[in-house]
């Protein structure tokens, strides 16, 4: 699957002391994944802007369905799709 786009929408605002929730959407040409993502608060977090934070949050969810971890399926994102300075 090959992420074309990608919105993050907070939902509870989000700062380094206490962290935030929001939603993440993976557009893709087959389907959309949604993830509620929550940012616990904590030193990493205040590193990175909370759009990268929400990402690598949804990322590593993806990371852990069956279905990712044994290579059935894969994740890709198309160029220019993930913020500058964003390592997958």
């Amino acid at each position: 699957m090959i992420v074309n786009r990608i919105e993050v929408t907070p939902i509870q605002e989000f700062t380094p002391e206490t962290g935030g929730a929001g939603k993440v959407f993976f557009i893709t040409d087959t389907g959309d994944m949604i993830f509620d993502c929550l940012i616990k608060p904590g030193h990493e977090v205040e590193k990175r802007n909370p759009v990268m934070a929400f990402i690598s949050e949804a990322v590593r969810q993806v990371q852990r369905m069956p279905e990712y971890r044994i290579s059935k399926s894969y994740l890709k994102f198309a160029p220019g799709v993930l913020p500058e300075g964003f390592a997958a």
